[in-house]
């Protein structure tokens, strides 16, 4: 029954309670509104007549000020459930005060006015209180769940109220049935202190705690003027209000010409209030969850709008009590149900500190105001432009339509509103460099470069060189000149970088002096300089400097000269460069260790430049060399030269951890080169496994379709069954979309991914979920051991799967959504969990929406959640022990050898003879490898044994 229950109304064991109890006080509040409105209305009506409805909603906007204003005056030194008691008591009194006065013929025009004022302020304010208390009791996703199914007392108790007063008003009399609506406030009351102290009082104790002092409230109205948000909150909610007295005013005044005498009209009145709660409650138990989950909130919100329109214009063209009749039952049955539903699901994203302030004012003040616009709009157009009761729709048709705007443009406000929560969990932004005009940067530079003394910053001076060497302008040349002599090195080679891209610096006897720098990084700048200059001015200190036989000079000129006379031939053969090469590869030889690799990595980095055949081979065989020093500088040598020969060898290499990051930035130099290769050394088997896994890191820094065809290619081709590739490559694309975000992502294979990711974590959700009960009731220490191995697998497995999920939705949609909700998910708190899922929830297309929620509100409650679980009876443990042969046999169906191995260990030792077929299938089976037939022929023998003691 309760498993029936759960899949109607969506409502969870634990949750049953607190829904039943809120729907008895809400089932109260209303019943009685209906049961004093259809009087209350009937008695005004017949002492002032529909023209007196206009002053009434002006009077009760005026009421609804004093009213709210109080409210939160009271709310400044007192508790919210405090006020909320004496705001309740204080409406029981007014009522049977007004109830008691109704025996006074004298006084009854007063009376009618009271009790109609007394209707409109109950009707906001209760259901106010109430609602508000709801959402505390709830949390986000559960009052999604379970508001509809809560607002559901409010319409049967509209019910029961209509009918009550339409069955027993005539036999009972007015007067009593308002001394009963007293009476039944009194349950309401404590009601609400029971609710109070039961559900919200033990976890948000900080709502009902302490008085708030002077210092620190803020009037609701400021809150509301700070935030987009509430403004269109209050804009839909005003809209609804002064359009509903509208509709309700042309339906009054023609009800009125039809039935004349008071107790027609409240029959009449009686019967249709609660006949347009019939209809809402059909609406709310059938369609407002439905509705809500397939278009969202703000898509429930456009429903009344757009009924009341076509009710408007039904009204133009088939004038009458009945086109009148439907805007009502448009208003009366959408409002209750899935507008009102739709319209607290608005207060959720707000704290609740900021809703006890505001929600109120909201509910009374905002509600009461556009009542009263709506009242002096009447006043305008009846009694001053004497439109009849049908011109008035052209009017209702005008707020429709901003109604329907303002609904509109509530939505992206909605999902802000839950951006903002998360947004602590964005990743930090890195700062962008000021921009400013070529004359403002040329003169801050000359005035940093010009008072550039010897004690100034280097941090700034380094920025200011950085960024003057785009500005070819001979005015910096003087200033950065004297930089040369900075006591800072770094300061000094910057400086040498600078002149050697200034024209027509000729400086060669001043770097001179700098080759012999203390410093690697000046001596290696001093030379670039020098071999950038005319040969005739430098071919005599340079050819010194070539063959000094002191590695810290003839190493960088070494690499100078391959560098600047790189791909010039004739400057090539002038300066005798391979054979210079070949000289140093040979002398190296016969070196010792130390010095060896002292000179390695200046030779090595001259054979990149070079591109000689010689240069090449000494290149490869230092790419195998033991010393690891040596393999660095070949490895990044190998990416300045970038032949395909090296592309193997630096594969290899990339498994290996000390040299992983520079393997990574020389094949990334390759750029298209490598893509085109790497397809066919895949495909060959000539790449591992291991070495696949890190090629991602690669393809995810080079900008071209064919580095993002590889990376779908090693999820889906190259190793659908390795979860590392899986995750790396999917990685990479999460990378590869953040640094290049014009690359275009083939969206369909991403979309079939994504679903394919979501339909393996519910997989493994399910075999976990048998688990976890099983766990419970295992008895015998060695079945226990292997469950707990087998279960901390699946944990596993879900984790890698679930991360991959969220970087696939990362690829869908905006990576500054996705990334604060993965994190709220994996490390946030319940509340930042619950806000992610919502957001989500509106975030989705509704084909992702469907399969993804339900997964993740069973995360959440799995992680969220510390319950006992329920222990299985003899039937259960029989359904259980299906289930589990199922998830086994879904595990041995799989590619992932890990969990076939734990399942078929943990099939040895269930004592359970339905798996010996199994295991002798398995023993024998060519397709499993060698290690895993030999744990199912282990398995099998352990069973048989089993079954023989047995």
């Amino acid at each position: 029954m309760q498993e029936f229950l759960r899949k109607i109304f969506r409502a969870r064991p634990g949750e049953w309670g607190a829904v039943l109890v809120l729907q008895l006080l809400i089932f109260l509040i209303i019943a009685i509104l209906l049961m004093v409105k259809p009087t209350a209305s009937a008695l005004f009506l017949n002492e002032y007549g529909a023209v007196g409805l206009p002053y009434m909603f002006v009077i009760t906007a005026f009421l609804a000020a004093v009213v709210s204003t109080g409210y939160a005056f009271a709310l400044r030194y007192n508790s919210l459930i405090r006020v909320m008691i004496a705001s309740l008591t204080i409406l029981l009194v007014i009522l049977g005060l007004c109830g008691w006065l109704m025996k006074y013929p004298s006084i009854r025009p007063a009376v009618s006015v009271a009790l109609y004022l007394w209707v409109a302020i109950f009707g906001v304010l209760a259901a106010s209180q109430f609602w508000m208390m709801a959402s505390f009791v709830f949390d986000v996703r559960q009052s999604k769940r379970l508001f509809g199914l809560i607002g559901a007392g409010a319409i049967a108790g509209g019910i029961a109220g209509g009918y009550v007063t339409n069955l027993f008003v005539q036999d009972i009399g007015a007067r009593n049935l308002m001394l009963i609506a007293a009476l039944l406030l009194l349950p309401c009351i404590l009601l609400t202190a029971f609710i109070w102290r039961r559900y919200v009082s033990r976890t948000r104790s900080k709502v009902s705690r302490k008085k708030k002092s002077a210092e620190e409230f803020k009037a609701p109205h400021r809150l509301i003027l700070e935030s987009k948000h509430l403004l269109l909150m209050c804009a839909i909610i005003a809209l609804s209000v002064t359009v509903a007295k509208l509709v309700d005013y042309q339906f009054s005044a023609l009800a009125a010409v039809r039935y004349g005498s008071q107790e027609r009209l409240a029959a009449f009145f009686g019967f249709w209030y609660s006949t347009f709660n019939i209809i809402a409650l059909l609406i709310q138990l059938l369609l407002t969850q439905r509705i809500v989950r397939l278009f969202g909130v703000s898509g429930a919100l456009l429903f009344l709008p757009l009924g009341l329109g076509l009710g408007a214009l039904v009204m133009l063209f088939l004038p009458g009590l009945g086109a009148a009749t439907f805007s009502r039952a448009t208003d009366g049955s959408l409002k209750q149900s899935l507008s009102r539903a739709s319209s607290e699901m608005l207060f959720l994203p707000v704290d609740a500190e900021t809703k006890k302030q505001v929600k109120t004012y909201i509910d009374v003040f905002i509600d009461s105001a556009a009542g009263g616009l709506g009242g002096l709009i009447l006043i305008l157009l009846t009694q001053i432009a004497g439109f009849s009761a049908a011109s008035i729709s052209w009017v209702v048709i005008l707020f429709t339509v901003v109604w329907l705007v303002c609904v509109l443009m509530i939505r992206e406000e909605y999902m802000d509103a839950f951006r903002d929560q998360l947004s602590h969990l964005q990743p930090r932004e890195k700062r962008n460099r000021m921009k400013s005009t070529h004359k403002q940067v040329l003169a801050g530079f000359l005035q940093v470069l010009k008072d550039g003394k010897m004690t100034s910053q280097e941090r700034q001076l380094l920025y200011v060189l950085e960024r003057s060497d785009s500005l070819a302008d001979t005015s910096l040349r003087t200033p950065v000149r004297k930089l040369l002599n900075h006591p800072s090195a770094n300061v000094r080679a910057r400086a040498l970088r600078s002149l050697y891209l200034q024209p027509g610096a000729d400086l060669v006897s001043e770097v001179s002096s700098l080759i012999k720098d203390n410093d690697p990084q000046v001596r290696a700048a001093a030379f670039d300089y020098l071999f950038s200059r005319p040969e005739s001015s430098v071919r005599g200190i340079l050819r010194e400097c070539l063959e000094d036989e002191s590695v810290a000079i003839a190493g960088p000129a070494l690499v100078s000269l391959a560098t600047e006379t790189s791909g010039n031939e004739v400057s090539r053969d002038r300066w005798d460069v391979a054979q210079r090469i070949r000289a140093r590869i040979r002398s190296m030889r016969s070196m010792p260790a130390a010095q060896r690799r002292e000179w390695a990595e200046y030779v090595l980095r001259a054979c990149g430049r070079a591109q000689s055949v010689s240069a090449r081979s000494f290149i490869l065989s230092c790419l195998i060399d033991d010393d690891p020093v040596v393999a660095k500088h070949a490895v990044i040598s190998a990416g300045e030269y970038q032949h395909e020969e090296f592309i193997r060898p630096l594969l290899q290499l990339i498994t290996e951890p000390k040299l992983r990051k520079q393997v990574e930035q020389a094949l990334v130099q390759y750029g298209p080169g490598l893509t085109a290769v790497l397809p066919d050394l895949i495909r060959s088997g000539e790449i591992s496994v291991q070495e696949l896994r890190r090629l991602p890191a690669v393809l995810s820094q080079l900008d071209s379709r064919a580095s993002v065809d590889l990376l779908i290619g090693c999820i889906e081709r190259y190793a659908p069954h390795d979860y590392e590739t899986r995750l790396q490559a999917v990685r990479g694309l999460n990378k590869l979309r953040r640094d290049f975000p014009n690359r275009v992502l083939p969206a369909k294979t991403i979309y079939r991914l994504l679903m394919e990711e979501m339909e393996s974590y519910e997989s493994l959700q399910e075999r976990l979920n048998v688990q976890n009960i099983l766990l419970t009731v295992t008895t015998d220490e060695e079945e226990l051991d292997y469950r707990e191995g087998y279960a901390n697998l699946l944990r596993q497995r879900m984790a890698g799967t679930f991360e991959r999920l969220m970087r696939l939705l990362g690829l869908r949609y905006p990576p500054t959504d996705i990334i604060p909700v993965h994190r709220a998910l994996t490390k946030g708190t319940i509340e930042e969990q619950i806000s992610a899922i919502e957001f989500l929830d509106n975030l989705l297309e509704s084909s992702v929406q469907r399969s993804l929620i339900p997964i993740l509100e069973a995360r959440q409650r799995q992680t969220g959640e510390v319950t006992q679980p329920i222990l299985p009876t003899r039937d259960s443990m029989e359904v259980l022990r299906r289930r589990e042969f199922k998830s086994l046999m879904q595990s041995m169906e799989g590619k992932d050898r890990r969990l076939q191995l734990s399942a078929l260990k943990l099939m040895g030792r269930l004592r359970n003879q339905d798996y010996l077929p199994l295991l002798k299938k398995y023993a024998v089976a060519e397709e499993l490898s060698p290690r895993l037939r030999a744990v199912a022929r282990e398995s099998w023998r352990l069973l048989e044994g089993n079954e023989i003691e047995q």
